[in-house]
């Protein structure tokens, strides 16, 4: 039975979806709203086009963040983006001239220069302002490049480790063993390196590092008889260092013999071979490795989490994050006096040359290498890694300064939103900066901007304080301050991150392999749901609960959609099944059944042409033995 013929189908679609995306678009028609969109493939291989919408709820007094749509796509090119935008907007009556920004990821297809989505929407929304690309597609595109000088060695043995003990649950259990006999926190290796999303090494080798000793000593039993002789007396000092006692020395032997005991594929053996490779005979190279990766990629990863959090945050995206994001990256190798007072358009135009470099031996490469440079200056590994890690470090800077934003003068324009600089010169002139950006949404007021930079009735702003609450005591003076409430509930909308990736991740979850033939409309409804009980911050219960159950207040507008859904599911068939005739009669074909109808015939007319066959073999076998019987006679 298909799912959208059952009840809980047609009223989640029909009812609950249709109601919430209604109230949305009524939303978009009053006030000044982002969006946040990308295309991804689903689990059922369909192409599926995600939109978030942002903006400020006036009566909720708070940002809010709904699903806005979710729609099959067949071809993923800026002309067939822009005509499945276009139908949607003109459908639900959605008028283009709200629309303040729009932050997609910065391939060809969504931002390129000459023929992108961003530029086609610019005929439809002329005043669409630029806040650049996801800047954390930015940095996990950084991540990736930092580590290719080292020929993704740590990614390989993130995967390997990943791949051993996904399908060994005897090895897990073994390896936590191991790791409570050393004392250590146990963590499974079953969540580590994902390979689309590049800064996931960092966690990876955050927990493989921690887990180190624990996977030196369980591979330990995969070695080879003559291997295990050489390393034994380092085993012997791992077990002297975590105070390895001898029962549980004897248990880690018992465990290491029947591990060597088991059964493996080739592959399997391959494996094992290659892990065993780097925790053992390349322990130096792999542990000099991690300490980069820990050391380096913390600094983008910490940026990362910053912005994938669903506080506004946009008026810190260029002045308080990325002007320390990379000169914090560039002092790791570079000179300071080569960094420190520059200008972001100076760091964005800055060219790197030798003499700006820090010498080999001060390059900032993580505790634990640095402490091995230290004690060994002249050890045979420590050239070709110092080499690789300069060669890394200068290739992700050049991959900065041209991918970040750093001198964007909208950016620079939105960051006079953070009350921190209200009272200083330059955040009135950023405000009319911003004010001439979105003169289409409101009128321009200068007035206003000069008087709230010098107004000492408006509270004053703490660190770690919500900025829309802070912003809400400017909107309860629209008599003193209209225009300049106007537009930041305009900027308050802009997205910051990629938010759109978070319904990819509950597109993962409903569309499994159990639910692989669901159609879109019946996703679309269900994300437009979970979005509406997020942004309220409510559980279903908590949502339709009425203290007064008899007399309570009932939302008719559901109640009406819910009530219609089957009529509406009905009729939307109907229509469906009218398109298809059409079809049909334009390209001169007959009307064809289900496709469970048509596998049913074609069975039975298998089944009659089989019997039909053995019936004919059986009445030649008669036949054959009736010739036989005349002859003996």
């Amino acid at each position: 039975m298909k799912l959208s013929r059952t009840a809980a189908s047609y009223k989640m679609i029909h009812g609950l979806g249709r109601t919430y995306s209604e109230r949305t678009f009524s939303n978009m028609k009053i006030f000044p709203f982002s969006l946040n969109l990308d295309e991804s493939t689903s689990n059922n291989n369909k192409k599926i086009l995600s939109m978030i919408v942002c903006y400020y709820h006036a009566d909720l007094r708070k940002v809010i963040v709904e699903h806005l749509g979710s729609l099959e796509i067949v071809k993923v090119n800026a002309a067939s983006l822009e005509k499945v935008l276009c139908e949607f907007f003109e459908k639900n009556n959605i008028p283009w001239n709200n629309l303040v920004s729009m932050l997609m990821d910065s391939c060809a297809v969504m931002r390129g220069s000459k023929t992108g989505l961003e530029i086609r929407m610019h005929q439809y929304c002329p005043n669409l302002l630029d806040v650049d690309g996801d800047s954390c597609h930015h940095i996990h595109n950084a991540a990736k490049k930092f580590s290719e000088p080292f020929d993704s060695y740590l990614e390989k043995l993130f995967s390997d480790l990943q791949v051993d003990h996904q399908w060994s649950p005897d090895q897990v259990m073994y390896l936590k063993e191991i790791a409570m006999i050393l004392n250590l926190p146990a963590s499974s290796p079953q969540r580590g390196f994902v390979p689309h999303r590049w800064l996931s090494a960092y966690d990876a080798s955050m927990a493989t590092h921690a887990m180190m000793p624990a996977y030196r000593v369980l591979y330990y039993g995969f070695l080879s008889t003559a291997d295990k002789e050489l390393y034994r007396e380092p085993l012997e000092l791992m077990y002297t260092k975590y105070h390895v006692n001898q029962a549980g020395r004897a248990r880690i032997k018992v465990v290491q013999e029947e591990l060597n005991r088991k059964g493996m594929t080739p592959q399997g053996r391959e494996r094992k071979k290659r892990a065993c490779q780097k925790l053992w005979h390349e322990e130096t190279t792999t542990v000099l490795r991690l300490s980069i990766y820990m050391g380096l990629l913390a600094i983008l990863k910490e940026y990362v989490m910053v912005f994938q959090r669903s506080q506004t945050l946009v008026h810190k995206l260029i002045r308080a994050r990325q002007l320390e994001l990379f000169p914090g990256f560039m002092a790791c190798f570079v000179k300071a006096e080569h960094i420190t007072q520059l200008s972001p358009r100076a760091l964005r135009e800055m060219v790197l040359e030798d003499h700006m470099l820090l010498p080999s031996k001060e390059v900032y490469v993580g505790q634990e290498a640095d402490t091995f440079r230290s004690q060994n200056p002249n050890h045979a590994l420590l050239v070709p890694f110092l080499a690789d890690v300069r060669k890394a470090y200068i290739t992700t800077a050049v991959y900065l300064q041209k991918k970040l934003p750093l001198a964007s003068p909208n950016l620079t324009a939105l960051s006079a939103l953070d009350p921190l600089l209200r009272g200083h010169s330059q955040a009135t002139i950023q405000l009319k900066r911003l004010s001439g950006m979105l003169r289409h949404l409101l009128p321009a007021d200068q007035r206003e901007l000069v008087r709230f930079n010098v107004d000492l009735t408006i509270p004053s702003f703490k660190e770690g304080e919500s900025i829309v609450e802070w912003w809400g005591h400017v909107f309860d003076k629209p008599d003193k301050y209209p225009s300049l409430s106007a537009m930041v509930k305009c900027c308050l909308s802009i997205f910051h991150g990629p938010r759109v990736e978070s319904s990819f991740s509950l597109m993962n979850e409903v569309i499994d392999q159990r639910s692989g033939n669901m159609n879109v409309p019946t996703f679309n409804a269900i994300q437009t749901v979970k979005y509406t009980l997020q942004s309220r911050g409510k559980t279903a219960v908590q949502l339709f609960r009425r203290e007064d159950v008899k007399f309570g207040e009932v939302d008719r507008t559901l109640c009406k959609n819910i009530n219609s859904a089957a009529a509406t599911y009905k009729r939307q068939q109907k229509m469906n099944q009218k398109e298809k005739q059409q079809q049909q009669s334009k390209y001169g074909s007959q009307a064809s059944g289900s496709a469970q109808q048509a596998k049913k015939q074609t069975a039975e007319e298998e089944k009659r042409a089989r019997l039909r066959h053995v019936a004919k073999q059986r009445k030649r076998a008669m036949e054959t033995l009736v010739v036989q019987a005349k002859k003996k006679k």
